[in-house]
């Protein structure tokens, strides 16, 4: 089937290949000295109970954008993060950090989310940190956030998270969070 393409194009269909390739295999060379990563991992954010994991640390005096949210809430966070959706599943890290309420849209509230994935049992990262920061509507079924840096193996690394609501109860949240990470093999 090749010898009908012309060597462009089969030199185009042969890059798109092997990104696709990279994107999906955790640490793959990415001919640059850099290596593509992948990490699923879903991150508990508890507002109730006797051990919250997420605080809120400034009440916004801004107008409510829905019921129990201001614009300008504040909220610190220190979330586990697992291997799977339910709490009582392996835990890898910590997601900690702080969001705020940054739209004053009603019924759209948008938080500016900053905040570290801390792996500290999600081998062979186990130590690393990866730094994330950007808008999360949570109204949206899909969002995307940046990956702005990162320490040990994530050493300069660049990339997005897509971040969705795995479930909603009250003011508690599971998300499933999917890092597609690039960082200077080296690190690796």
């Amino acid at each position: 089937m090749c010898k009908h393409l012309t060597s462009g194009a089969a030199l185009a269909l042969a890059a798109s290949i092997v990104l696709q390739l990279a994107v999906i295999c955790p640490a793959s060379a990415a001919g640059d000295g850099t290596a593509m990563h992948h990490l699923h991992l879903f991150m508990h954010d508890g507002y109730t109970g006797p051990r919250p994991t997420a605080v809120l640390v400034v009440n916004g005096t801004g107008a409510p954008v829905m019921s129990g949210v201001r614009f300008g809430d504040t909220v610190v966070m220190d979330d586990v993060l697992t291997e799977g959706p339910s709490r009582g599943s392996r835990p890898v890290g910590r997601a900690q950090g702080t969001y705020v309420t940054a739209s004053m849209e009603e019924g759209r509230p948008a938080m500016l989310l900053s905040m570290n994935v801390v792996l500290t049992d999600y081998a062979p990262y186990s130590g690393s940190t990866v730094a994330v920061m950007g808008r999360n509507d949570i109204t949206e079924p899909v969002r995307e956030l940046a990956v702005v840096g990162g320490t040990g193996r994530f050493r300069m690394a660049t990339g997005y998270v897509l971040w969705k609501t795995a479930s909603w109860r009250g003011k508690n949240a599971v998300l499933e969070l999917d890092i597609y990470l690039r960082a200077a093999a080296a690190a690796a």
